[in-house]
């Protein structure tokens, strides 16, 4: 009798399985419309490994938020490293949400569109989370070095960030059919142009 070898599949690796599954039917379809069956049948993981990673389904959506805009920070930090002016800052920002867009476009669909206060009443708008505010730090460091005109904080950051993400939306939606990457120095001159002295 031959002994066969049972699949193991690591705890972390199926929670990291079932927290990317329950993100991309949360984008597709809406998070009221999604139920815990669901993510079981689209991730191939029980019910029961999920309800000992995740209370409920809420417990699961504020996991998949936290880790979202973690790694987009984590990405963002990384990229900051060798940006020394707030312009250069700006643009590292941008690059990674351009890079996302491309490599991740649930990711940045997340960001963008889920109403994170339907199923969350305690999070903050996703502009006040620290990505966000990381780019109004940038923009007030342009202002104070004379790079940036002076202006609105909130205003030059919706000025800078929205030539970004409309791009970023219109590629989402294929409106733009050219990868951002080939086009970010356009896009940037022009946000650029936007808010400088």
């Amino acid at each position: 009798m031959s002994l066969e070898k049972k699949r193991h599949i690591a705890p972390h690796e199926k929670m990291a399985k079932v927290l990317k599954v329950a993100r991309e039917l949360f984008v597709e379809k809406g998070y009221h419309n999604v139920s815990i069956p669901a993510i079981v049948k689209a991730s191939g993981v029980s019910t029961g490994a999920i309800y000992s990673y995740f209370e409920n389904k809420e417990k699961l959506a504020h996991q998949i938020h936290d880790n979202t805009l973690e790694d987009f920070n984590q990405m963002l930090l990384q990229r900051l490293e060798h940006a020394t002016t707030a312009r250069e800052k700006l643009e590292a920002f941008a690059r990674l949400s351009f890079d996302i867009a491309e490599s991740d476009p649930v990711m940045m669909e997340y960001m963008l569109y889920m109403k994170h206060s339907e199923f969350m009443t305690d999070s903050v708008p996703i502009c006040f989370t620290e990505p966000f505010k990381a780019v109004r730090l940038m923009l007030e460091e342009g202002m104070e070095t004379g790079l940036i005109r002076q202006q609105d904080l909130y205003t030059a950051a919706i000025t800078y960030t929205g030539v970004v993400l409309r791009a970023v939306e219109l590629r989402l939606l294929c409106v733009i059919n050219t990868p951002l990457q080939e086009i970010a120095d356009d896009l940037l001159y022009n946000a650029w142009a936007a808010i400088k002295k």
